[in-house]
């Protein structure tokens, strides 16, 4: 689920934005006077004079809260670029983009004061770019500018506005964080052809920097508090039973090899969002270009089959992965796994290109039915594969197969009039 809410062509629609955004100040406000480790959901729904389920209703996570986009946001982009006429593509970003972030300098502020006392939280911000870049790509498209040159240019503006936000003191006031802004757009514009598409290498999370008898040790980790989260629940299973069901003498071992259980957690997710991202490079050689969602469906579904059907059986991943998606506390580890997915992202963004019927905020809630089908149904498919390696394939084929048409379906279900 996303944080966005519909258009307020209706009195219901602009008091559910009106909450979104009685939320969002409310959550400002607390994490700036408290930090953000000291607020909680409660907190922030209190605050707001709604209740906690409300606030589930408009945001997945306390983060969300931070970083998701407003209501109406791609569009407010939109509009901006839709006024450069006659303007260089490059020059017309950079006024679209800085007249944004002066139209919403008390949120930009904010959350820069909030990510001085808790920098990892800087993650978020990708997935905050995800929405505005929609917008950039379609008003480039639209000037004839597509496929990697737009994903480029578009990128390159966005990692500006992201870069200049983190190094700028927002004590100083918004003169300083324009000027910041200037310098990198002046520098990103004339760098342009020395750029070079050269992914850096990977390193698997299970065995970097380790002997090979710890990335053993670690491997073997993994795979048992995988299993016993997805059996047992996150929160009935401790380290230290871990460590047991793991074959380790020493029940500290989990903290010696992850910290906490949420390093733990995240290290898991890590480890499958690396080896699906390799799956989605794969199918964006081949249908990077596409202009049919069922093309686009399939690069949603297909990473996920494929990794699961492709791991040695039985399988507990998707099990995993429902569990931190229906749960609150967890959600956050979903978002911080995709952290170094840019694939994901380019999924997402070819597949809203073949949407243009439908709003950006309709889009999006789509998406969250999307993605709680697929880890739903996969996460019963694998309960129920059966033993043959051979008839497990095929039945991850088929659940395949049958979500795509399913999700396609799903995406071009008209919209009702609300």
């Amino acid at each position: 689920m996303t944080s966005t809410s519909p258009g307020a062509r209706t009195t219901g629609g602009a008091d559910k934005i009106e909450r979104w955004r009685r939320l969002r100040q409310a959550a400002l406000a607390l994490f700036e006077q408290r930090g953000f480790a000291a607020v909680s959901i409660d907190d922030i729904a209190a605050a707001a004079g709604v209740s906690r389920r409300t606030f589930f209703n408009h945001f997945d996570t306390k983060a969300g809260a931070l970083f998701d986009p407003a209501p109406g946001e791609a569009a407010q982009v939109a509009d901006l670029l839709v006024r450069e006429i006659d303007t260089d593509p490059w020059v017309a970003l950079t006024r679209a983009l800085k007249a944004f972030l002066t139209a919403e300098f008390r949120t930009v502020s904010a959350r820069r004061r909030i990510l001085a006392g808790q920098p990892e939280l800087s993650r978020f911000l990708l997935v905050a770019n995800t929405c505005l870049e929609e917008s950039l790509l379609d008003w480039l498209d639209s000037r004839g500018i597509i496929g990697l040159s737009a994903r480029t240019m578009s990128g390159m503006a966005l990692s500006c506005v992201r870069e200049s936000v983190m190094a700028w003191d927002s004590e100083g006031g918004p003169a300083p964080l324009f000027e910041i802004l200037d310098q990198m757009f002046a520098l990103a514009a004339a760098g342009t052809a020395a750029i070079r598409a050269a992914p850096a290498a990977r390193t698997d999370t299970a065995t970097d920097r380790t002997t090979p008898k710890a990335g053993q040790t670690r491997s073997r980790i993994l795979l048992t508090a995988e299993r016993l989260f997805a059996e047992h629940g996150v929160f009935a299973v401790s380290n230290r039973q871990i460590s047991e069901a793991a074959g380790q003498s020493n029940n500290a071992a989990v903290g010696y090899h992850f910290g906490t259980k949420a390093d733990l957690l995240r290290a898991i997710v890590e480890h499958h969002t690396t080896q699906m991202e390799r799956i989605r490079e794969q199918l964006l050689r081949a249908r990077g270009d596409s202009t049919d969602l069922r093309d686009w469906v399939a690069c949603v579904v297909l990473p996920f089959t494929e990794h699961l059907s492709s791991l040695e059986a039985p399988t507990w991943y998707a099990r995993l992965a429902a569990q931190i998606m229906t749960e609150p506390q967890l959600r956050e580890l979903a978002a911080a796994g995709l952290r170094d997915a840019p694939n994901f992202y380019t999924v997402v963004g070819g597949l809203h290109r073949c949407l243009p019927a439908l709003s950006p905020e309709l889009r999006h809630r789509r998406d969250d039915m999307a993605r709680t089908l697929l880890v739903h149904i996969c996460a019963h498919r694998e309960h129920t594969l059966p033993a043959d390696a051979d008839a497990a394939r095929a039945a991850w084929s088929d659940t395949a197969a049958e979500l795509i048409d399913a999700i396609e379906g799903l995406y071009l279900a008209p919209a009702a009039d609300r």
